[in-house]
């Protein structure tokens, strides 16, 4: 099939993440195409900005680019990623079949023009998790089906590096900033991993507590930077986010991810994905995690910050406790390239 990608959000090209840390939404999507060329298809990937090349198989061109996708050939399939304003985009022939990648807040689809694009056009609305279905409403519109997103290939290929306990650090990795939970994180740490686990790391990747440990971010609270600070004895470490593989090398090299859970509202869950991909089970209180995760098998959902502690120090000491979940982690992962093979059959 001819597959024509749209994408809306910031200028980049798929080079980008070998040398800047791209955001999860613009990972996915050079996944997704990338996964489609490797079952057969021509793709024709479409973003805001960069360069037009042709790169492991995907045409990279402009979004508003003159010429017509594929020189002017049929396409058979469009997939408008995560804006539905690009339903009604020029570059979009009338008679394909479309489909709208949506992660999220479902009731952002109810507004009656925009209903209106989904049942003229009878566009197929993917969602990443069955939650979203309970906030969209159905009249007159093609029903939503849920294909969950996959790991990226570079943290699946580095796990490949990293199989056994003792080839892992003793650290735990985390993406939660200061709106997603990452003080109850530090103050977890400190009270029940440290004194336990008196060598381990926590490394945070937050681009905002960054700045801020920095002095360059007042948007963050002094108590939080004040509460880092003081944890830094703990093995606390704050750290600039990194391009795609270096972030794949990390998380495969440590023998725990933590999510937080509880704040903020995610519906794609791309970063836990991806570490269980690197084969690295997951801590988390919930949340888009609950789907994720199988809960006593490739990490845990936990209820307090006792357990939260307890199974995050388990994992960094225990050989036999992180080798089972790690073990799992790896046979049950999922990638983009199974995501791809869902999507052809829509």
């Amino acid at each position: 099939m001819k597959i024509l990608m749209l994408d809306h959000s910031i200028g980049f090209d798929p080079k980008d993440r070998e040398a800047r840390p791209l955001g999860t939404t613009q990972r996915a999507f050079i996944a997704l195409a990338e996964a489609l060329v490797a079952r057969g298809h021509k793709v024709e990937a479409r973003r805001n900005g960069g360069i037009d090349k042709d790169m492991h198989g995907v045409a990279w061109r402009q979004l508003d680019a003159e010429l017509p996708p594929f020189g002017g050939d049929a396409v058979d399939t469009v997939i408008a990623w995560r804006d539905p304003a690009l339903l009604s985009h020029a570059s979009i022939p009338a008679d394909a079949k479309t489909i709208l990648w949506f992660d999220g807040d479902p009731t952002k689809l109810n507004a009656d023009d925009l209903r209106l694009v989904l049942h003229d056009k009878q566009v197929q609305i993917v969602f990443t998790d069955d939650a979203q279905k309970k906030g969209f409403e159905t009249d007159l519109v093609k029903k939503p089906i849920v294909v969950k997103p996959g790991a990226v290939t570079a943290f699946t290929m580095a796990s490949n590096m990293h199989w056994a306990f003792e080839s892992r650090e003793e650290v735990a990795v985390t993406v939660a900033n200061t709106t997603t939970g990452i003080a109850q994180i530090v103050r977890i740490w400190e009270a029940y991993v440290a004194p336990k686990a008196p060598k381990a790391i926590l490394e945070i990747y937050a681009y905002d507590l960054f700045m801020a440990m920095a002095g360059e971010n007042d948007q963050v609270s002094d108590d939080i930077v004040d509460l880092v600070r003081s944890a830094i004895d703990k093995g606390v470490r704050v750290l600039h986010p990194k391009p795609e593989g270096d972030m794949a090398e990390t998380v495969a090299n440590a023998r725990a991810f933590l999510h937080h859970g509880k704040y903020g509202t995610d519906y794609a869950g791309q970063w836990i994905v991806d570490a269980l991909g690197a084969a690295t089970p997951v801590v988390s209180y919930g949340g888009i995690a609950k789907t994720r995760v199988e809960d006593g098998k490739t990490g845990y959902i936990v209820p307090d910050e006792a357990a939260y502690g307890n199974i995050t120090w388990q994992l960094l000491t225990d050989r036999s406790f992180f080798s089972t979940q790690s073990e799992a982690a790896r046979n049950d992962r999922r990638e983009w390239i199974h995501v791809a093979g869902e999507l052809e059959k829509i």
